[in-house]
This record gives C-alpha cells, sequence and structure tokens, in this order.
C-alpha cells in the first residue's frame, strides 16, 4: 500500500466523471471508491475509523501506523480524513450546487451524497430506460449519423444512472427505432453487435436519401421540359401571327398635292386646316397653295386615224 507523500496527491478525474448532478453520479462514485480503496482509506469514507482523542489514544508505537490502520495517531487520522474529503470536494464540478460544505468530514459528506442520488436512482434508470426505446428515427428531419450520437447518448445517461443494457439489447433497440416504412428492410440486418447495424443502417440510409433525390431530379426535369416546350410553342405561334397592317390616313382636300399620310385638318394645301403653315422645303416644292411651281399644262396630241399626230398649235 501507499503511504507518505502519495497520499498528499489528489488525484483529478475527468470532466466526464466528476460531479455535476445525477447524470455523473455513477462514474463519480465508482471513482472516488477505487481512488480511496487503493489507498487504504476506506474506513474515512464510510466512517468505520473513528476520529481518535488524546485521552483516549494510547502510544502504542512510535512508529507511523499504516493508512487502513484501526488506531491512526490524531495527526494521522486528520491527514487521510482530509485527504478522502479532499478526493471528493475536488472532484465536484459545483460543491456549492451540490449541497456540500469543505469542511465536512468525509463519511458524512459521503452519506448526504449517497441519500441525495441513490435514492432517486431507480425513478431516474426507469425514465432514462423509457427515453432509449421510445426516440424514434425520422429520415425526413435527421440524419443517420445525428440519430446514432443521440442513441448512444442516450445509452450514456442509462449507464451513468446505473441502468443496465448491454450491447445486444441496444442492437435490438435500434432496429426498433426505425420508422415503418422501412419494416421490410430491418428484418435481416447483419451482425450481432451495435457497431454491425450502425453500419447497416447508414448504407440503407444513403441508399435511400439517393433514390429521394433521383425522383425529386426527375420531377424537376420533367416540369422544366413543360415549361421549355410552352415557352416554344408560344414563341412559334407570335411569330407566325401576321401583324395587322397600318392604314395610312387620306387627305379629302382637292388641291392637295401629298394625299397620303395626314387628313384634311392637318393639310398644308389651299383649303386645308393647316393652310400657311407649311414648311419653306414643302412650298418651295410644291408652291405656296400647293400646286407644283413652274407646272404646266401638256395636251396630249390627238391621234387621227392614220396614226399620226396632230400637235397643239403652239408646239406646231
Amino acid at each position: 500500500m501507499s503511504s507518505g507523500n502519495a497520499l498528499l496527491n489528489v488525484p483529478l478525474f475527468p470532466e466526464a466523471s466528476q460531479l455535476l448532478g445525477q447524470d455523473t453520479w455513477r462514474a463519480f462514485n465508482d471513482r472516488v471508491e477505487l481512488n480511496v480503496q487503493v489507498r487504504g482509506l476506506k474506513g474515512y469514507l464510510d466512517g468505520s475509523i473513528p476520529k481518535p482523542t488524546l485521552a483516549t489514544y494510547i502510544y502504542m508505537a512510535q512508529t507511523t501506523s499504516l493508512p487502513d490502520s484501526q488506531f491512526p495517531s490524531p495527526g494521522e487520522w486528520t491527514q487521510h480524513e482530509r485527504m478522502v474529503a479532499s478526493i471528493i470536494y475536488l472532484n465536484c464540478t459545483d460543491p456549492i450546487g451540490v449541497g456540500i460544505k469543505r469542511d465536512n468530514t468525509a463519511s458524512k459528506t459521503w452519506q448526504y451524497l449517497i441519500k441525495k442520488y441513490e435514492a432517486h436512482d431507480k425513478q431516474h434508470i426507469h425514465i432514462a430506460d423509457t427515453i432509449l426505446r421510445e426516440h424514434k428515427f425520422n429520415p425526413e428531419t435527421t440524419t443517420m449519423e445525428d440519430h446514432e450520437k443521440k442513441r448512444k447518448n442516450l445509452l450514456k445517461s442509462l449507464h451513468n444512472l446505473g441502468g443496465t443494457c448491454n450491447d445486444y439489447q441496444f442492437w435490438m433497440i435500434v432496429i426498433a427505432s426505425m420508422p415503418e416504412a422501412w419494416k421490410d428492410y430491418v428484418l435481416n440486418v447483419p451482425g450481432i453487435f451495435s457497431s454491425d447495424v450502425f453500419t447497416y443502417l447508414h448504407c440503407l440510409y444513403l441508399d435511400k436519401v439517393r433514390r429521394n433525390r433521383d425522383t425529386e431530379d426527375d420531377h424537376i426535369k420533367k416540369q422544366v421540359a413543360a415549361l421549355f416546350a410552352q415557352h416554344l410553342a408560344t414563341h412559334a405561334a407570335s411569330s407566325t401571327t401576321l401583324t395587322p397592317k397600318r392604314e395610312r390616313p387620306i387627305c379629302t382636300n382637292p388641291p392637295c398635292p401629298s394625299k397620303v399620310g395626314h387628313t384634311i385638318d392637318r393639310c398644308w394645301a389651299k383649303g386645308g386646316g393647316a393652310e400657311e403653315k407649311a414648311p419653306k422645303s414643302w412650298k418651295d416644292k410644291y408652291g405656296p397653295n400647293g400646286t407644283k411651281a413652274n407646272s404646266k399644262q401638256y395636251h396630249f396630241p390627238h391621234q387621227c386615224l392614220c396614226r399620226c399626230y396632230i400637235l397643239p398649235e403652239e408646239h406646231q
């Protein structure tokens, strides 16, 4: 057994094994008992080694007694008891929140913790076991990876409370958590370990997701093809439709030299609604009143029966 300075080293537990509440009590309990036993200080934890007094203590020998001695000196008892109390107190994440006091003896603190947590263990174990069995996998909202993590955390919580669930039982619980639509796919799952079932379920999940995506892609492709065909049909119909020819207005003013393209109300020729408003270029071309400048009335020659032409007198 260790003695001397080795007893002064207070072990610090991993964070997952430090006392934080009901969830970590079981791991904390096991580590405290093992560390106390290996140092031979179990009697200080359960209170079986009482504190000696100077009046009753008889010095049987001048040598230092062993840690598990039932008759330590007052100084040895204080040192050993404080070691056990330190193991408990320093490995509590929140000692004040848990409800323990630093000056209490190790046995008093230990009995308080047992009474606080052991009394509720059965109820908490039942709740944790129920949650583990009733948690179901929903592929629409959760991935298989997240489901596996959730399952293992629930199993860990059950074990921390002291509940039992071996690997084969966990294997059956995981299979039972699959959705009803997957029932035919999980009737014959290979392997007998939980790691085997999760490997199979990961492959099944990926296959299901890929199929659903392919189905959705096909549906989207069909929608796009239908919209594209509709667009082509609309474009073809619009390109073949003849644009109605726009009719140009006709001027009814007799002197108007250019009757197409306007009405009499906007005519620049004499008698029109816009008389004397014609631009200079128009007047130069058609005259101030709309008659052609330097226009001459030519008389076409008359043709006689002998097919000779008789010119007017002014051209003879």
